[in-house]
């Protein structure tokens, strides 16, 4: 793979070393068994001790009002839905372990060699893979303060270390982030949860000049950037000198059949593929993949609506006295000094929003682009008036 400094190399496993001894230290959880007794006990790692716990956003209580998580508001389109079941009478099979169909067809939409592609569980799960592989054992990450969570915790988990680089102006500092040593730097561009971005130059220049060895551009959102082509990495992932992560569940709105790919030097792909699991993407999974891949109109209306609704959900917020990021993503995040406050209530008029507390800005509050109906609703619970919302892309 390319490196013009030192190869990235795969963690390597240790030796046994003895009982207690550093980077083995070791908790005691206890396992209790129905009756109330003892059935055994196992020693957990105390480096977990550090390890965040995962906080998905709140449900709300109607479609509408589902705010908190930046899932695409829209039912898929009747194309993936018609692949899914079309494939529900070939599940007792195990699935294409490498998703042969679906990385062709993103090879041909990225113009990069299949060998290139690594399609995974969610993109989670990728990052995952990446940790395992290049982080274990005491790797070095560096990444954004606040950064998108999978990638701090990924790297606990493993026993890797994390140095977190404070925004500048609500952006990555990528000339301290530069300077710092690490097998991987992750970079998520537009960045969760400001929505700001940076363009393909400060990109390059970051993963030609950085000390860290490896670069992850995280794009989940990328599509959804008045102008993603100027923001893309993906140019430089086809040479292989970065790598590139991408989602289904945003842009294409299949969230919950999990799925993501990495595009990378063919060599990263090889080594992740050599420690993941087995048919870990299912055969429903793929078939909606593909399908929403072929759906380029479906992408177009999402995009169309997210942009024009962002917009007002933006105006929104200033017109209720919010400071607010401009975005150039599904969401917004607002400044409010009362978090707690405002993000009870907006609950009660049935809301849901992610408190910046748990993403790691605190006094804050990030709101996800809405239906047409959801944007209304968020108006009354700001005390707005009703605007004039027409839908650019039917719900059903």
């Amino acid at each position: 793979m390319r490196r013009h400094r030192r190869q990235l190399p795969a963690r390597r496993r240790p030796g046994r070393r003895r009982r207690g001894g550093r980077g083995h230290a070791r908790r005691r959880a206890r396992i209790i068994d129905p009756r109330g007794k003892d059935a055994m006990s196992i020693d957990a790692r105390t480096w977990l001790d550090q390890v965040p716990p995962y906080r998905p956003g709140r449900k709300a209580l109607t479609e509408d009002g589902s705010m908190a998580s930046n899932e695409s508001p829209f039912q898929v389109s009747s194309n993936v839905a018609a692949a899914i079941t079309h494939e529900i009478s070939h599940i007792h099979r195990y699935p294409d372990p490498l998703a042969d169909s679906l990385r062709h067809a993103l090879a041909i939409e990225h113009n990069v060699d299949p060998d290139q592609i690594l399609v995974g569980n969610g993109s989670d799960e990728l990052i995952f893979l990446l940790a395992i592989a290049f982080l274990a054992q005491r790797g070095h990450a560096v990444c954004a303060d606040p950064a998108y969570l999978i990638d701090k915790i990924s790297t606990l988990i493993v026993g890797g270390r994390v140095t977190q680089v404070p925004l500048k102006d609500w952006k990555h500092d990528l000339d301290t982030m530069r300077d710092v040593p690490a097998e991987i730097g992750y970079v998520v561009n537009p960045h969760n949860p400001t929505g700001t971005t940076h363009r393909f130059q400060e990109i390059s220049e970051f993963v030609h000049t950085c000390r860290s060895q490896l670069v992850v551009v995280d794009e989940a959102y990328v599509d959804f950037a008045d102008d993603p082509d100027s923001i893309t990495a993906m140019p430089l992932a086809r040479s292989g000198e970065a790598a590139v992560l991408r989602t289904f569940s945003k842009v294409h709105g299949v969230a919950g059949l999990r799925i993501g790919y990495l595009v990378a030097h063919a060599d990263v792909i090889t080594t992740l593929r050599k420690i993941r699991a087995p048919f870990s993407v299912g055969t429903l999974a793929q078939a909606g993949a593909l399908a929403a891949l072929q759906d380029p109109a479906h992408k177009s209306r999402s995009q169309a609506h997210t942009r024009a609704l962002r917009s007002q959900v933006q105006d929104a917020l200033r017109e209720a006295g919010l400071e607010i990021v401009p975005s150039q993503a599904n969401f917004v995040l607002a400044l409010a000094a009362d978090e707690s406050g405002l993000v009870d209530r907006l609950s009660e008029h049935g809301v849901s929003v992610r408190p910046g507390s748990s993403l790691g800005l605190p006094g804050t509050v990030r709101v996800s682009v809405p239906s047409a109906g959801g944007l209304q609703l968020l108006r009354k619970a700001l005390g707005l008036p009703d605007a004039s919302t027409p839908p650019v892309l039917s719900s059903h």
